[in-house]
């Protein structure tokens, strides 16, 4: 289950903040030509909050699935 968790926040953090961190740079412009860095800067590390939440989640999935080896 976590696993699952895991990666739908993977597939979230490239859906939803990555528009605006990366790619939509015109939209973060104000009408006087100004650069709203606010609005991208909230997205970016959204984005990276879930890219590690996700990777933490995928991890820990697998390291249940090792003690039952004994190794």
């Amino acid at each position: 289950m976590k696993k699952l968790i895991g990666i739908a926040l993977w597939l979230l953090a490239l859906a939803i903040p990555f528009r605006f961190a990366i790619l939509d740079t015109d939209d973060t412009v104000h009408a006087d030509g100004l650069p709203n860095n606010a609005e991208g800067l909230i997205s970016f590390l959204a984005m990276l909050a879930l890219f590690f939440i996700g990777y933490w989640l995928v991890d820990a999935s697998k390291a249940q699935g090792a003690e039952g080896h004994g190794h």
